[in-house]
């Protein structure tokens, strides 16, 4: 697996670099870019960030399920743009791309029609991604992409062709039942300075739950010396959890940060996961040099999707409120008649 090669005239729409969360559409010149973008958000996602830049699902085995796309053209002529589904994986923290037309199991069980289009300049054109689980698929989650891409090109004398190319990632959890739960834990920070003798926390954090997630947050330092607070510090964005998987989350810090003692509050989340934790943290004087692990306290756990067991109970309510007070209705327009 490598990771995709990103050239002039390609956006890449929704995330297509591993584990970043930007906007729908960046690019080095913006009037010239070829992007790709999701256009349908299941109802039971469409608070969830993830969902609205990555195909994101749980099935069943012999279900179907289809996404619209949006392949836009910002350049000054006509495109040619391939659209097909290709393999992918999750390894050291990074979600990787495979080769070309990498396959896979989720490869095998997707298409998208029509398999090229062509997007005037300016102008923006809608593709169908069908994902058609066999009845005897195994559980489990599945990674991969659809790439939208233009025609390879060979420099003037010769050389190696470049692919352009962008792409939307795909999750596909297949198993009966409901989705499993996604969490994750926040286990200790690190505090070292690099080489460059930058600053740097780094947060050990292990994936508890049953699909993939991509890690975004920040960093807050407060009770420094003089009483010094710092932060927010933004983590990197680019790391990947596998189901199970532990990786470093790192959040590059200002140069003239005191050593400390800090106290060290670090919030990370994932799609509707948020999790806080805190620790006391120091930073060693010389470069390429990390202090000890420090074990984290959690300080906060919040799912911004209201829990399941929550919604039955609305449910219930309502439809005891409901038997309650429809016979009093019938009751009183009986009497009124």
């Amino acid at each position: 697996m490598r990771r995709p090669r990103l050239l002039p005239l390609i956006v890449v729409g929704l995330a297509a670099a591993a584990g970043a969360l930007p906007p729908p559409a960046s690019a080095q010149t913006p009037a010239q870019t070829v992007g790709i973008g999701i256009v349908d958000v299941p109802a039971n996602r469409s608070d969830d960030p993830r969902a609205r830049q990555y195909i994101v699902d749980h099935i069943t085995p012999g279900t179907t399920i289809t996404r619209r796309v949006e392949v836009s053209n910002n350049t000054d002529q006509t495109q040619v743009v391939q659209l097909y589904p290709a393999a992918a994986a999750i390894k050291d923290g990074t979600f990787l791309f495979g080769d070309g037309r990498a396959v896979n199991d989720l490869t095998t069980w997707t298409t998208v029609e029509p398999p090229a289009v062509n997007p005037p300049a300016g102008g923006k054109t809608l593709a169908t991604v069908t994902i058609a689980v066999p009845a005897d698929a195994s559980p489990g989650e599945r990674y991969g992409v659809v790439w939208a891409q233009l025609p390879a090109s060979t420099p003037q004398g010769g050389g190696v062709a470049a692919v352009n190319r962008v792409g939307i990632r795909v999750y596909l959890s297949v198993g009966p039942g409901a989705e499993p739960a996604s969490d994750f834990v926040i286990e200790s920070l690190t505090a070292r300075r690099d080489t460059g003798g930058v600053p740097i926390v780094s947060a050990r954090v292990r994936n508890t739950g049953g699909r993939a997630l991509d890690m975004s947050g920040d960093l807050h330092l407060s009770h420094g010396p003089g009483g010094l607070n710092a932060g927010p510090f933004p983590a990197r964005l680019g790391t990947t959890l596998g189901v199970g998987d532990t990786e470093p989350v790192e959040v590059s810090l200002s140069s003239e940060i005191p050593n400390g003692p800090w106290a060290a509050t670090l919030m990370l989340r994932s799609g509707l996961l948020d999790r806080s934790a805190s620790a006391e943290i120091g930073f060693p004087s010389a470069a390429g040099v990390s202090a000890r692990a420090v074990k984290a306290t959690l300080t906060a756990k919040r799912s911004r999707r209201l829990p399941i067991v929550a919604l039955i109970l609305i449910v219930a309510i309502l439809s005891a409120l409901l038997l309650v007070l429809l016979p009093r209705r019938r009751h009183h327009h009986a009497t009124d008649g």
